[in-house]
């Protein structure tokens, strides 16, 4: 569709001043104008529009310059503005997160619906968040979901999911029949490295490692006991692949036909939850399988995520008996290694992120899903709906 100019670069400068005053969490208009290499004019335009809409806030007077003159005023992200639904749906439990505009977490939920069509577990995740969200009085700007699985976030859909059994679904049209929200859904080792962009830092070329047991693997067959995805990121943001299948990882033990992503025995990987010995088959067959891609990427850091990685000691221990050469590359490369395995809600809050990364990103004139990208002008009008509506 075309493109109006005049409304692209207004958001494009609406978005650039945002996020600066998004990530940096004060800012004056001065320094954003110096960032940003923008007229202070233009800054001031922009601020007085994003205050009038209830985007961003002034506060305290900050020190003035050695030079002297007025003192700056502070400005940030107004955490009433609106918020932000994020979901990670596996086939055994949910996790829902509501998170405010400035990344502020107002609530969080874990539990189980019992073994239940996918698209019945939306259903019921989106009603116990909705029902969490009348006791917070900012509106809803979006709602995120993480699944296991290729999906295509473009336009809305889950590709395949072999965890729930499902191919193609297209997940936002069907929300799209009830509820007037906008709707993404992405994958949840890709939700998590948006997380990672934030919150670690990974601003430039980052390997994101989501691992979990499969409580499902007790009462299903064709389920294992473990199971990893990686998102990629590079040059601070979650590369999907060419099929959106970036990250999809298969083992180097993985032979064609096999349904698991690892070759190891399946009464092996059965027993990582509760089998020391077990887990440490499956990190070294892991393990040797990710340093190919370390070696490829150059990237600045590997984030660890889930509870298989929870015990620091014992992985680092487990990686020096048993993959070296991985130790080895990290430190040829000068690639740092985080634990960041203590949050479960990791997807859920990344799928989230996800939404505020999508809204304080400068639009791409070129991107192929404009009309499913956030943007300000779109997003202050329907929330002052919302608000009025209320």
């Amino acid at each position: 569709m075309p493109v109006d100019n005049n409304l692209f670069q207004k958001n494009a400068n609406t978005s650039l001043v945002a996020r600066i005053i998004w990530q940096r969490k004060s800012i004056s208009r001065a320094e954003i104008a110096r960032e940003l290499n923008l007229y202070r004019s233009t800054v001031t335009n922009i601020t007085a529009y994003l205050i009038r809409s209830g985007v961003i806030q002034e506060g305290r007077l900050l020190e003035s310059s050695q030079q002297g003159g007025r003192k700056a005023v502070e400005l940030s992200i107004n955490p009433d503005f609106g918020c932000v639904l994020g979901f990670d749906i596996q086939p055994s439990h949910y996790r829902a997160v509501i998170l405010s505009v400035d990344g502020t977490e107002l609530w969080r939920e874990t539990g189980s619906f019992g073994f239940i069509p996918l698209t019945e577990m939306f259903e019921k995740a989106i009603q116990r968040a909705l029902e969490a969200h009348k006791s917070i009085k900012s509106p809803i700007i979006s709602m995120s979901f993480a699944v296991p699985g290729i999906v295509d976030d473009t336009y809305g859909r889950i590709v395949s999911s072999f965890p729930f059994g499902v191919k193609d679904l297209d997940v936002r049209q069907i929300l799209g029949q009830k509820y007037t929200y906008p709707v993404y859904i992405e994958n949840d080792a890709n939700t998590a490295a948006w997380l990672d962009v934030l919150k670690n830092h990974a601003w430039g070329n980052a390997v994101s490692i989501v691992a979990d047991y499969h409580e499902e693997s007790k009462i299903d067959p064709n389920i294992i006991g473990i199971g990893a995805g990686i998102g990629l990121i590079f040059s601070g943001k979650v590369y999907r692949g060419t099929h959106n299948a970036a990250g999809e990882f298969k083992s180097i033990t993985w032979r064609e036909g096999m349904n698991n992503q690892s070759g190891l025995d399946v009464g092996i990987l059965r027993n990582t939850e509760d089998n020391k010995e077990a887990l440490a088959d499956w990190m070294e067959d892991s393990f040797r399988s990710f340093i190919p891609v370390l070696s490829i990427i150059d990237a600045e850091k590997i984030i660890l995520h889930g509870r298989p990685f929870s015990d620091k000691q014992w992985v680092l221990e487990t990686l020096q008996q048993r993959v070296p050469s991985f130790l080895g590359l990290l430190k040829e490369y000068q690639c740092g290694m985080v634990f960041d395995s203590q949050d479960e809600c990791v997807s859920a809050i990344g799928a989230a992120m996800m939404c505020l990364h999508n809204l304080f990103s400068v639009p791409d004139l070129d991107s192929a899903d404009q009309d499913w990208r956030l943007n300000w002008t779109e997003t202050i009008d329907t929330l002052k709906k919302q608000t009025i509506g209320g």
